[in-house]
């Protein structure tokens, strides 16, 4: 069953974590430890398969304390797990979609959360749209010939890819650091607005990058080229 054929549930199982940011489509390694967590996992497995995640709300007063999550978050499908002789378990983690966490039904054994699926925007024509792909894919093969560490078969998967939303996130999930600003890509809903921003990211860095090599003696900005 493709992730599109999915019924996202109203209540879910929810799981805070620290610096995480997982977006639709994206397969995410877990690994499950806690008593609270292991117990969660059984029943997802026995039931529907599904739980989401959200990133720490660290703004927030006593949140490490308290675990508040941010209201957008992402809910995924158990695609592999191994339960290990110790209890506990490995599993990966698929990302299904965004959604809002309404409100908390119970926090004991493990955290429930009402939640409604939040749809992108598509706030672009036709054209723009398409150009998300080609776009994306220069910038990060650019970033390469500057020594980022981006493999090889991250470009040749992000080219198979016909939906422009999915090249997308499936790239900020891949090369965009954890923390405020994929929280922020995580919660834009425009689709255009969202690429807007990770492609200001990303020329940023490859500004950086070729400082980096003008400092080094390395390659002039020429023979690099701006994509």
């Amino acid at each position: 069953m493709s992730s599109q054929e999915i019924e996202i549930p109203r209540e879910v199982p929810v799981m805070t974590l620290s610096q995480c940011g997982r977006f639709p489509q994206a397969m995410m390694p877990l690994y499950i430890f806690e008593p609270r967590y292991r117990e969660m996992l059984q029943r997802v497995l026995a039931e529907d398969r599904i739980f989401a995640v959200a990133a720490l709300d660290e703004r927030e007063k006593d949140a490490e304390i308290l675990e508040t999550p941010y209201s957008i978050a992402s809910v995924g499908v158990v695609r592999a797990c191994k339960q290990n002789p110790d209890g506990t378990s490995n599993l990966i983690l698929q990302g299904l979609a965004r959604v809002q966490l309404e409100s908390f039904v119970t926090e004991e054994p493990y955290r429930r959360a009402r939640i409604h699926q939040i749809l992108s925007e598509s706030d672009g024509s036709e054209q723009t749209m398409g150009a998300i792909q080609p776009t994306l894919l220069a910038l990060m093969q650019t970033q390469m010939r500057l020594g980022a560490d981006i493999p090889q078969e991250v470009i040749q998967f992000l080219s198979n890819i016909k939906e422009p939303e999915n090249v997308l996130d499936l790239a900020i999930f891949t090369l965009c650091p954890s923390g405020r600003f994929k929280q922020e890509l995580l919660e834009t809903r425009g689709i255009l607005a969202r690429f807007e921003k990770f492609e200001r990211a990303l020329r940023s860095q490859i500004e950086r990058l070729k400082l980096d090599h003008k400092l080094k003696g390395g390659l002039d900005e020429d023979s690099i080229g701006n994509n």
